[in-house]
C-alpha cells in the first residue's frame, strides 16, 4: 500500500511539473504576427541610428546580441551612437613634436573597445630630422572578442597640417551587427570611420 502511495504521489509530482514546464513554454512562444511586429520595431529602430539591415546569413550565429526587449536594443543603440557623437571614435589632439623628438617613426593609435576585445586603428608615421612627415602607414585590425560586432576595414587616407609635421589618418570601415531581439535572429551594418591623430 505504501508503495502504491509513493508512485502515485511520484505520478503526481511529475504531472504537476511537466505541466508547468509546457504553460511556460506555450507563454514563451509568439505569434508569427509578433515576430513580424518585433522585426519591424527592430528595423525602425535600426534605420533611426544608420543601420542597415543585412542577411541573417552573414552573420556568424555563435557571435550574437542578445536582447530581451525592443527597449533593450534600442538602449544599446543609444550608447553606440553616443560614443560616436562625442567623438570618441576620435583620439585626442594632435602630439606636437619638439626638435628633440623630430626624426624616426612613431606609431599612433585608436581602440574602440569593449570588455572582451577591440577595433584598433594605426597610423605609424616616420619623419625626417626637421619633424616633417615622409611617410605614413595605416592599417586596423579587431582583436579579441566583440560579442556580436565584427570589423572590415575598407579604406585609409590622410591629410597634413600644414606644417606637414603633423596631421589625421582615417579608417573608413563597416561594423557588421548581429543581433537576436526577443528571439529574432537580424542582422545589421553601419560605415564607420576612425581618426587618429599624429
Amino acid at each position: 500500500m505504501k508503495l502504491l502511495k509513493y508512485v502515485t504521489l511520484a505520478l503526481v509530482i511529475t504531472l504537476f511539473f511537466s505541466s508547468f514546464s509546457i504553460n511556460k513554454a506555450s507563454a514563451n512562444e509568439i505569434s508569427k504576427d509578433e515576430e513580424q511586429n518585433i522585426i519591424e520595431d527592430a528595423n525602425k529602430i535600426a534605420d533611426q541610428y544608420d543601420l542597415t539591415q543585412v542577411s541573417e546569413d552573414k552573420i556568424p550565429n555563435d557571435s550574437m546580441l542578445n536582447f530581451d526587449s525592443i527597449e533593450e536594443f534600442e538602449e544599446f543603440l543609444k550608447q553606440e551612437q553616443v560614443q560616436e557623437d562625442n567623438g570618441e571614435y576620435n583620439l585626442g589632439s594632435p602630439i606636437m613634436i619638439s626638435p628633440m623628438a623630430a626624426g624616426g617613426t612613431k606609431t599612433y593609435s585608436y581602440r574602440d573597445s569593449s570588455a572582451t576585445g577591440s577595433i584598433r586603428s594605426y597610423a605609424r608615421v616616420t619623419r625626417n630630422t626637421k619633424g616633417v612627415v615622409t611617410k605614413v602607414n595605416i592599417w586596423s585590425e579587431q582583436t579579441g572578442f566583440i560579442m556580436g560586432i565584427t570589423w572590415t576595414q575598407s579604406s585609409t587616407w590622410y591629410n597634413l597640417n600644414s606644417s606637414k609635421k603633423g596631421g589625421k589618418a582615417y579608417v573608413r570601415g563597416t561594423k557588421l551587427y548581429g543581433a537576436n531581439v526577443v528571439g529574432q535572429p537580424l542582422g545589421y551594418s553601419k560605415s564607420v570611420t576612425y581618426t587618429v591623430n599624429f
